[in-house]
């Protein structure tokens, strides 16, 4: 018993010392904390990075689009989208080009056979878009030119 209790004492008497150590040592030394911006994270953002856009409006069918990220990545849209959202139920502009039956002619992508299956009725093929892809820019985003504030080194395995 009597060496329990001096036992204890000693770690409680080592962990006091240690907890005093750390304490000090916090206190001395101040870690600056910064993000991409190189300023105080608790500063006002007048210190942000500049995003440079390319504000070149490509001509639809006439650009060349940006790889895919990964295998199943929805592809991007190569082409301004000004005019064209935003997409409601009664209007959706991307259908006039990239229908299958126009797409060929037009020179552009076709909507692809997945997106005629209903998703809410067991995969059925229609003749119709699904409603669950009528929305188009809810997975594919137009594509930009801009110059990153990091750069990015990801390498898709699919080239």
């Amino acid at each position: 018993m009597k060496r329990l209790l001096i036992s204890s004492a000693l770690v409680a008497g080592f962990l006091f010392t240690g907890c005093q150590q750390t304490t000090a040592s916090k206190a001395a030394k101040e870690v600056k904390v910064t993000g991409i911006r190189e300023a105080n994270l608790n500063a006002d953002s007048q210190n942000l990075p500049e995003l440079k856009l390319n504000t070149t409006q490509p001509i639809p069918g006439k650009v060349k689009a940006q790889p895919k990220s990964f295998v199943t990545a929805p592809p991007m849209i190569p082409h301004s989208v000004e005019g064209m959202v935003p997409i409601t139920k009664n209007s959706n502009m991307c259908l006039n080009c990239h229908m299958p039956s126009s797409a060929k002619s037009m020179g552009v992508t076709a909507i692809p056979d997945s997106h005629f299956e209903d998703n809410f009725n067991g995969g059925k093929k229609t003749s119709k878009l699904a409603g669950s892809r009528y929305n188009c820019t809810l997975c594919h985003a137009p594509q930009a030119m801009v110059d990153p504030v990091i750069e990015n080194k990801f390498e898709s395995l699919k080239k």
